[in-house]
């Protein structure tokens, strides 16, 4: 019985969790995938898996187009009949909102349908999508296309080269009016207009079906098994203007070191390493000085450790070492709680 009250004040606790508290980055928003090579990209740097299926893995090595800025960290690759991987942003609802990556598809084998590999979601709980772009096959090589919806139509460049990387820029505008937005995407636009004006796209979609009532979740989908080429990602850019997603970083979401500047929030970082054994390290921050405790559980809301449990001070890296020697391998929980606030990350422990 006390098990399962347990089991049940978990589940609450982590249901009443806005979807805000998992990791919203603000805009705009850079991720160069400095993860661990060989690691999920799940529970990395606030991204979170959904569906089933294969993971999409962090890769050693980078992706580079020529005058555009300098990669750092790794890569992520893909294919089909997996998970897809999400990351919440600002909530943008008029103007337009746009994302860029490097892109590179290496093999096409066993494709024969068609399938979009990423896009927007509506809110932070809806999966209605936009701003799709497309890899569609095209004799033993690919097409890159854009839509603006799901089921509005798809606009399709001519060939691509395998192994060739592509500087990718999509972006959604609000129209006003109704099933009238539009879709852009640029395809290795010249790097005369990297941080300066939006030059013409090369492909267009005009919206003609339901608009979207905002953006707020950028997305990379594993489709089906024959609609997914073999994909490499680096270098995520999303912003409100053109000039966010062809130049600088911008926002990490996580500490500067660099600058030794650490904000006045309340943030729980990612583990790591994630997947750990035996130990991990955790960093946190809070807004405010003042009590402030973190702990971990198991899936069941058993009370594991105890990794801080006093006083924080704002403006302060705080950081924990988490060593699970003694644990079974599986899924973990860190729960971080301040000025009545609650933040949760999901440690994987396998030995």
């Amino acid at each position: 019985m006390k098990t399962f009250t347990r089991l049940f004040a978990m589940c609450a606790m982590l249901a009443s969790l806005s979807p805000a508290v998992w990791g919203q980055v603000a805009l705009p928003h850079y991720d160069g995938f400095d993860y661990p090579a060989l690691s999920m990209l799940g529970g990395q740097g606030d991204w979170l898996g959904i569906n089933s299926g294969d993971t999409v893995w962090v890769a050693e090595g980078n992706l580079s187009y020529l005058g555009f800025p300098a990669s750092t960290g790794n890569k992520i690759t893909f294919d089909g009949a997996g998970q897809d991987q999400v990351k919440q942003f600002t909530l943008t609802t008029s103007g337009t909102v746009y994302y860029s990556y490097l892109l590179k598809v290496t093999s096409v084998a066993g494709i024969s349908a068609n399938g979009y590999c990423s896009g927007f979601y509506q809110s932070a709980t809806s999966t209605t999508t936009g701003s799709l772009v497309w890899l569609i096959l095209d004799g033993s090589s690919f097409d890159i296309g854009i839509s603006t919806r799901l089921s509005s139509g798809t606009s399709l460049s001519t060939a691509k080269n395998l192994d060739e990387t592509y500087l990718i820029v999509a972006s959604y505008q609000f129209v006003d009016g109704v099933t009238n937005d539009i879709a852009n995407l640029w395809i290795n636009p010249d790097a005369s207009t990297f941080g300066g004006t939006e030059p013409t796209p090369t492909l267009t979609s005009v919206n003609n079906t339901t608009d979207l009532t905002g953006v707020a979740r950028i997305m990379f989908r594993q489709d089906l098994a024959t609609s997914t080429p073999f994909i490499e990602v680096d270098e995520l850019r999303i912003g409100t203007t053109w000039a966010d997603v062809t130049s600088g970083s911008g926002s990490t979401g996580v500490k500067d070191n660099k600058s030794g500047l650490i904000p006045h929030e309340l943030r729980l970082d990612q583990n790591y390493p994630n997947p750990f054994n035996p130990s991990t390290r955790i960093d946190f921050t809070v807004a405010h000085d003042g009590f402030a405790s973190l702990k971990v559980f198991n899936l069941l809301g058993q009370e594991v450790a105890i990794l801080f449990n006093g006083t924080a001070k704002a403006g302060t890296l705080n950081t924990a070492t988490f060593n699970a020697a003694n644990l079974t391998s599986g899924v973990y929980y860190s729960v971080l709680m301040s000025d009545g606030q609650r933040m949760v990350k999901k440690l994987l422990l396998v030995k």
